[in-house]
């Protein structure tokens, strides 16, 4: 078992497992977060710890010194390929630093993350837990609401198969 899985099944799926019971919790969806982008952090670090290029788990060779140890453009390539975590990223972020200034960021504050209910005939068909009960919400720049819980789901799927393709370079 990697750093990364270990990481991801005793601190990740916990966390996410806890939000999924009480998805109107802004703690608990900020706790979901904050584990996802450590977790691309894990990846980055146990990667470059055997040498191995953490770009090229993305399938992005033309930059990436895998002795940098910052790993911002990381999250930067694979929020380019996975929106949900470009969603994760700038509101790990903004929960940070409160506001952000700088780039082009879809969440710049931490306030756009918010719980509310949706009522019926709001949003998409499919979309959010059934019965217009409270849910976290981020409201991007431009209007649009989208729900956190999808963007969680997709960030993990994807940082899970950054994991398969590390422990399949390490095997």
């Amino acid at each position: 078992m990697t750093d990364a899985r270990k990481f991801n099944d005793e601190i990740v799926e916990p966390t996410l497992a806890e939000f999924d019971a009480d998805f109107s919790c802004l703690r608990r969806a900020f706790l979901a977060v904050t584990v996802l982008d450590a977790l691309a952090a894990q990846i980055y670090e146990q990667a470059v710890e055997h040498n191995i290029n953490p770009f090229d788990l993305l399938g992005w060779h033309r930059c990436g010194d895998p002795s940098d140890p910052n790993d911002s453009t990381f999250r930067h390539r694979i929020a380019e390929s996975c929106s949900g975590f470009g969603v994760i990223r700038d509101v790990a972020k903004a929960n940070k630093h409160s506001v952000l200034t700088r780039g082009n960021p879809k969440v710049k504050r931490s306030e756009q993350i918010v719980s509310q209910p949706k009522a019926y005939g709001l949003g998409r068909f499919g979309e959010g837990r059934f019965g217009g009960v409270s849910q976290v919400i981020v409201k991007l720049d431009g209007g649009e609401e989208i729900y956190l819980e999808h963007q969680i789901l997709e960030a993990h799927d994807t940082l899970l198969n950054l994991i398969d393709l590390l422990e399949q370079r390490l095997a």
